[in-house]
C-alpha cells in the first residue's frame, strides 16, 4: 500500500504476523507452565509406594531387610 509516497505493504503484513504470532506465543507459554507445574507437584506412584513403605517401617510393620528388598523391586521398574 502507498501512501503518499511510502510503502506500508511490509509494515501492515509485519503488523499482521506479530497479531497472530504473539499471542500464540503467549498462550503456549502459559500452557507450558501450568503443564510443568502440575508435573512438579503431582506424585509418581513409584514414590507414593516408598512413602508407604516408610512408613510400615516406621510404625514396625516390616524391618529394614524388607524395606531395602521392597524398594530394591520397586527402583528395578524404572
Amino acid at each position: 500500500m502507498n501512501v503518499f509516497g511510502f510503502d506500508f505493504g511490509g509494515f501492515i503484513l509485519g503488523t499482521v504476523i506479530l497479531s497472530l504470532v504473539v499471542p500464540l506465543v503467549i498462550t503456549g507459554i502459559v500452557i507450558g507452565v501450568i503443564v510443568w507445574t502440575i508435573r512438579r507437584t503431582v506424585p509418581t506412584g513409584r514414590d507414593a509406594a516408598i512413602a508407604e513403605l516408610r512408613g510400615r517401617l516406621a510404625s514396625g510393620e516390616i524391618d529394614p531387610a524388607e524395606f531395602q528388598a521392597r524398594v530394591d523391586v520397586l527402583n528395578s521398574e524404572k
